[in-house]
């Protein structure tokens, strides 16, 4: 595990003797989940950093009326909670779920802390972390602000390739599915999508460049 650890992004390029030290004079824990699994929970205290080590997870928001979409899907190796562990009120604004059986070393703060202190690599690998992360969540707001529905369905595509389920999407993209599937029989009457025998799939020369149907 120590090596999964290593091949984190948080610890590329740093010194392992540093990190080996550190992580054994501030232990952590593995913890272990089963697919579908609670790992944390929106509005819960946060106080550790997670290791993604193995698997991957969903990380899910809901609303006061129980509306719920999927913020981001991560794959191991990854860094979970890097934005909210030092944050004024440090708590977690999502939920996060195991999408497949998966572990994670959790990392307290204060661990977190002496490492960025003692290795500089890691406190760049951890700006890093913190910039991608960022980036992601304005691509993001982005998306579901100022896109239509049927360019978040092209930008999906353009990231998944293909469109199996409907239902699963839908949730993705923080929809109904009766929206999207009215959404993408107008893309597919208009030539934006095909059918195709794995499901719906972009059509040919359909590229970044495309506008949408509104």
């Amino acid at each position: 595990m120590e090596q999964k650890i290593s091949d984190m992004p948080l610890f590329r390029g740093s010194d392992p003797a540093v990190v080996t030290r550190i992580l054994h004079e501030l232990p952590g824990r593995l913890a272990s989940y089963a697919k579908g699994d609670l790992i944390a929970l929106q509005n819960s205290v946060c106080r550790s950093v997670f290791l993604l080590c193995e698997g991957s997870v969903y990380a899910r928001m809901t609303n006061d009326e129980g509306k719920e979409f999927t913020l981001d899907a991560l794959t191991a190796p990854d860094v979970l909670a890097s934005t909210f562990v030092f944050g004024t009120e440090s708590i977690f604004p999502v939920t996060i779920i195991a999408n497949s059986d998966c572990k994670l070393w959790v990392m307290s703060r204060e661990c977190l802390l002496e490492l960025i202190e003692q290795d500089k690599v890691v406190l760049r690998n951890f700006l890093t972390v913190l910039s991608d992360h960022s980036l992601f969540l304005s691509r993001k707001i982005h998306e579901f602000a100022l896109q239509s529905l049927s360019s978040r369905v092209v930008g999906y595509l353009q990231r998944n390739r293909v469109i199996q389920n409907l239902q699963e999407v839908a949730f993705i993209l923080g929809v109904a599915r009766p929206s999207l599937s009215r959404t993408v029989a107008q893309m597919v009457a208009q030539g934006t999508l095909r059918k195709a025998d794995d499901g719906y799939v972009l059509a040919r020369g359909v590229g970044a460049g495309h506008m949408a149907v509104k």
